[in-house]
């Protein structure tokens, strides 16, 4: 389990922040040097689109970015799923070889865990999400 930002106690302490935007992310890191995809990533940004999640990357230094899935919905509900599938992932976890911002929460490049973002999308209104 990550521990950045946003977790139990910042939700407690500012319980307005709940019900901001936010936005789940699987993303796969390239590594700028070897060009090889190294490991995907699944975190959350404040937002509610791709935009937010392309701000947030500026801090993977040594990684571009290859956006595979996003999900919006409340900035708690985001950081709900993000808790739940860091746990039933916690096997594929993966350790950069660049550390950075949210390096815990990188996965092996062959995890199904992007494939846990359509199960998430067929369980809520598919209106709110971008695929």
């Amino acid at each position: 389990m990550s521990v950045g930002v946003y977790n139990e106690t910042y939700f407690a302490r500012r319980p307005e922040e709940r019900e901001r935007d936010g936005v789940l992310y699987g993303v796969i890191l390239v590594n700028k040097k070897t060009y090889e995809r190294e490991c995907i990533k699944v975190g959350i940004a404040s937002g509610k689109d791709w935009r937010h999640v392309i701000k947030r990357a500026r801090g993977f230094q040594g990684y571009d970015l290859r956006i595979q899935r996003t999900y919006h919905g409340s900035l708690y509900e985001v950081f709900c799923i993000e808790q739940m599938l860091h746990r039933k992932f916690e096997c594929d976890k993966f350790k950069p070889s660049h550390k950075f911002g949210g390096h815990t929460e990188c996965f092996k490049i062959d995890s199904k865990i992007l494939d846990e973002f359509k199960i998430i999308k067929q369980q809520t209104d598919p209106r709110h999400n971008q695929w």
